[in-house]
């Protein structure tokens, strides 16, 4: 099966959703968790999938979630893994994808911010190191496990920053501002603000769990 590649809309901040939301529409499957299926079925006509428990939504909402989602997975309240979670295991499932993008991640509440954090722990993410993304229109947050990486500088996007989700040995950063060359870290620490030298930058490390963000300030 070809693998493709999918937008999932979760229940936080929607500030940026609706641009993001037309930017990847013709060319990513589109899936909303939750309250982001509810997003989804305001913006568009129809839309890939909505799967939650949809406990936060009234009766003639869940009715246009119904109507303008091609499949429709009602999940019950009590339950071991959040909508979020449930609706990355079907992407997978159904799309085989070679990459993931998550809108609505951030702010919100924050146990939800959280829970989306420590998706990096969780199996299914874990085995798309590199191909799942937080992003809003100021950020891009990517999870890796160990190994060597050429990351592509995002146009719009000035800071780049290495954050250690656990403690993190022989880390190497290349063609940015303030290199490194096989750092051990101890405990898990932000290192935030490098910037690219030019287009392209690598980077590697051989244990831990690694967040990388690609970030701009907001303009006011």
């Amino acid at each position: 099966m070809q693998s493709e590649k999918v937008v999932i809309v979760v229940g936080g901040d929607q500030t940026d959703v609706a641009d993001l939301v037309h930017r990847y529409s013709a060319s990513h499957r589109l899936i909303g968790a939750d309250r982001g299926a509810l997003k989804l079925a305001e913006l568009l006509t129809n839309f890939d999938a909505a799967i939650g428990d949809f406990d936060s939504v009234t009766p003639t909402e869940m009715e246009d979630i119904k109507k303008k989602s091609r499949v429709c997975r009602v999940l019950p309240a009590q339950k071991d893994e959040t909508d979020t979670e449930a609706a990355i295991a079907y992407a997978i499932e159904a799309f085989h994808p070679e990459e993931i993008i998550l809108l609505g991640a951030f702010g919100g509440r924050l146990d939800h911010l959280m829970s989306n954090l420590w998706l990096a722990f969780h199996p299914l993410v874990k085995g798309m190191a590199g191909k799942i993304s937080l992003m809003d229109l100021h950020n891009t947050l990517r999870f890796y496990m160990p190994g060597s990486y050429a990351l592509e500088k995002e146009s719009d996007k000035k800071y780049l920053s290495f954050i250690g989700m656990t403690p993190i040995k022989k880390l190497t950063l290349t063609e940015v501002v303030y290199p490194l060359h096989g750092k051990d870290y101890e405990y898990p620490i932000a290192l935030v603000s490098n910037e690219f030298e030019g287009t392209q930058m690598h980077f590697s490390f051989e244990s831990g769990l690694l967040a990388v963000i690609q970030s701009s300030d907001k303009r006011k």
